[in-house]
């Protein structure tokens, strides 16, 4: 009857034990896959252009794919009075499912490693965790982008931007202003500044986007050059989002005209108005350029005859493109009267100036 009994017991204590293992089995749920998203890195990028990165097929084809974006990895350093650096991310980065598309708009945020007026440094590079993850799938897989916003460039209007530094060079006495244009809108969070004011001094400002030079800029007797090598910026919330480094040079007053030019002297004497003979044939002096160190080519501008304008369909006048000198030939279908020829010269600097001579043509008596 004993042997029953416990019999019994062990038969129900191995069926309790099947039915938990068989509840086990029913309610465990299948491990959850791990993926590689697989996106492709992000590349350096100027502030103000906008970026995309794909979401690779195997990701979107989930229909209820969910896509996540961390910035924990950031320093989230504070960026100005009401945000910091991770609001700036989250409105920066988007996704867009419907394109496949992981979207970078660079004017949101500022170059990597920027500094602020107040000391607050940004990271040298954006990093962010992408997360996805599908129940229908049942996947979910995570990947860390890194990408860099470099500094844009700033423009002068009216200069060559294309070199490595523009110059501009300016004449002592002349008004010395010059336009700053940025590739993308200044917006109400944006200010200008000159990086190098320190060093400069004051004989360079600042008002809005345009750089002043005084009139007493450069050398204080005008006779030498002065050169001055400027780096102004825009900022955004005192970081700096573009930049240039412009040189403007100051130069002597340039004399030209035909005539004689005694710089120990200061002494001018013009001889631009002279009477020829006509149909003999001509060649100028050369006219006076000072300084010297800034002559370039000559070119002849026009030609005028008694006060309106002559062309020389034969070539009569001529000039030599070294010294400036006019030469008229010998020719017969002149007739008499006031020849006004205006000459160009172009300087070292790319600066042109224009004079006249004047040649008075009447039949030798």
């Amino acid at each position: 009857m004993r042997k029953e009994k416990n019999y019994a017991k062990l038969l129900l204590m191995g069926l309790l034990a099947l039915s938990l293992t068989a509840c086990s089995s029913d309610n465990e749920e299948t491990p959850q896959k791990q993926i590689d998203i697989e996106l492709t890195p992000a590349a350096s990028m100027v502030y103000g252009k906008q970026q995309s990165i794909d979401l690779p097929s195997s990701v979107l084809e989930a229909s209820d794919v969910q896509i996540s974006l961390d910035f924990s990895l950031n320093e989230n350093v504070k960026v100005n009075a009401s945000e910091n650096l991770n609001d700036k991310l989250l409105k920066a980065l988007t996704v867009n499912k419907q394109s496949g598309k992981i979207n970078i708009n660079s004017s949101l945020l500022y170059p990597n490693g920027a500094v602020s007026g107040n000391g607050t440094k940004l990271p040298d590079s954006y990093k962010v965790i992408v997360k996805a993850s599908s129940v229908s799938q049942n996947f979910q897989g995570k990947q860390t982008i890194d990408f860099k916003i470099t500094p844009a460039n700033l423009s002068m209007k009216g200069i060559e931007s294309k070199v490595a530094i523009p110059v501009a060079y300016v004449i002592y006495g002349d008004a010395a202003s010059f336009e700053l244009e940025a590739p993308q809108t200044v917006s109400a969070d944006m200010s200008w500044a000159i990086e190098n004011q320190s060093s400069i001094g004051t004989d360079v400002s600042l008002s809005s986007n345009v750089l002043k030079f005084p009139a007493n800029a450069g050398d204080p007797d005008k006779k030498s050059e002065k050169a001055y090598d400027v780096t102004p910026v825009l900022l955004k919330d005192g970081f700096r989002v573009a930049s240039t480094t412009f040189r403007v040079i100051f130069i002597p007053k340039i004399k030209f005209f035909f005539g004689a030019y005694y710089p120990e002297y200061d002494l001018t004497i013009v001889l631009n108005n002279l009477h020829i003979a006509l149909s003999n044939g001509y060649v100028s002096a050369a006219p006076a350029f000072s300084p010297e160190a800034y002559k370039s080519s000559f070119a002849i501008n026009g030609i005028k005859k008694d006060g309106q304008s002559f062309t020389d369909t034969e070539s009569i006048f001529s000039i030599n493109e070294k010294t400036g000198s006019v030469t008229v030939k010998k020719s017969i279908s002149l007739t008499a009267g006031a020849y006004e020829i205006t000459v160009k010269a172009i300087t070292t600097t790319g600066l042109e100036f224009l004079t006249t001579l004047t040649l008075n043509m009447s039949k030798a008596e």
